[in-house]
């Protein structure tokens, strides 16, 4: 597993900006927007040396992540029909800036507030609400440098939840999910904000763009409320390559896809399960499914060619699960807190945070899990993904309470 690591960080390490420093975590599930970093300072001995609560801070209702660079943690939350993007001292929680704009709460069957990430590529920052307020900010000051509305500006519009779909940075595109008229997902330029493509009459899901090789082209997909479709990123045109139905109640399409290998891995609640498709057929077919495996909100990560997911929703409590993306086989399934989670990879081990408040540390391989700690650090729900970066975990709850863990080895 710890080869497989290293060859994924290191390919994860040629995606993101040359200013970003080794050990950030620059965006939503990290440098290669998988989950996985690695060389990083991590404590194993939690019976000896458990882990200590660096800071906490209340930033508001909400489920973003946490992006971090050079020494700056940001992440969005709403109080009273107002946004807050905050910009933390890393490691002490401290305010640096903080930069705030009327939304609308919006609960539904949930706290409400923000549901995306913010994105930092050299010295901007880009945050989207859940009204659609695109913001691009000096990573420094915090100063707006500019700013474009979804639905004022592109005619966009949102699926019941709001807009949740992370932004995506690619060379000089920020490419964002709209939801427009012949512009389901649309390319910015990062530096001026014109348009420098758009494409498909979908509308959005809550995901983040996925950027991968399609038959020797690049390309990124978009999992939108009901279907998985890919775009080409190489021709000029941005044509559909593909496109797949996936169908949910609500159309809640959350958990991020997973190419590997000609094959997309696809993961829903509601009944939905997972299925594995073959994208190298003239239209694309499942190769294997399970119904019973829901990914409701929570992502997973790829290790070589196995997906490790916690599995759970409403019907079903939390199990962390490895299986292999050819055959479906199940490799192996462990008992966690709650009813779902999210698990990333720290050099050749796992954090697991669940939807209970627990961080669980583990080592995996194909023939199981074993458990090397755990600690309950937040009481009431956490959907979001946890970032880490430079030793630290930084976990957040929807009632809007963050910690930051020191896990540092030093």
């Amino acid at each position: 597993m710890k080869k497989d690591l290293l060859l994924l960080a290191g390919l994860a390490a040629l995606l993101v900006s040359s200013q970003t420093q080794a050990g950030d975590w620059p965006n939503y599930l990290g440098p290669g927007y998988d989950g996985i970093v690695e060389n990083q300072s991590l404590r194993l001995d939690w019976k000896k040396n458990p882990p200590k609560t660096s800071w906490t801070r209340n930033v508001g209702l909400g489920c973003s992540s946490f992006a971090i660079v050079d020494g700056k943690a940001l992440t969005l939350g709403n109080k009273d029909n107002v946004d807050t993007i905050w910009c933390l001292e890393a490691t002490t929680g401290k305010l640096i800036w903080k930069h705030e704009y009327s939304e609308p709460t919006d609960p539904k069957l949930y706290t409400g507030g923000p549901s995306a990430t913010p994105a930092v590529d050299g010295d901007k920052v880009y945050s989207v609400s859940k009204s659609g307020k695109l913001f691009c900010l000096d990573l420094d000051t915090g100063e707006v440098l500019w700013s474009k509305d979804y639905g004022d500006d592109f005619q966009g519009k949102p699926s019941r939840w709001g807009w949740a779909a992370s932004p995506r940075i690619h060379g000089d595109l920020l490419i964002i999910e709209m939801g427009a008229p012949d512009g389901a997902v649309m390319a910015l330029n990062k530096n001026t904000q014109e348009v420098v493509w758009q494409a498909g009459d979908y509308r959005p899901g809550y995901t983040t763009p996925v950027i991968f090789e399609y038959d020797q082209k690049k390309a990124v997909a978009m999992f939108h409320s009901k279907e998985l479709v890919a775009y080409n990123l190489d021709d000029a045109d941005q044509s559909e390559l593909f496109s797949f139905s996936w169908r949910t109640s609500y159309g809640v399409n959350s958990s991020t896809p997973h190419y590997h290998d000609g094959k997309f891995f696809l993961g829903s609640g509601y009944g939905s399960g997972y299925a594995v498709i073959d994208i190298t057929k003239p239209e694309p077919e499942i190769i294997h499914r399970d119904r019973n495996l829901p990914l409701k909100l929570q992502t997973s990560i790829l290790v070589d060619d196995r997906i490790i997911a916690v599995f759970g929703d409403d019907r079903m409590d939390a199990e962390l699960i490895s299986l292999n993306v050819d055959t479906g086989d199940v490799d192996w399934r462990y008992s966690l807190p709650g009813k779902s989670g999210n698990a990333i990879a720290v050099n050749d081990h796992l954090l697991v945070t669940t939807d209970s408040g627990h961080v669980v540390l583990g080592k995996a391989d194909k023939n199981g899990f074993t458990e090397l700690g755990r600690k309950s650090v937040l009481l009431g729900l956490a959907w979001a993904p946890p970032a880490f970066s430079n030793g630290h975990l930084y976990f957040r709850n929807n009632q809007g309470k963050a910690v930051c863990l020191d896990l540092s080895d030093s």
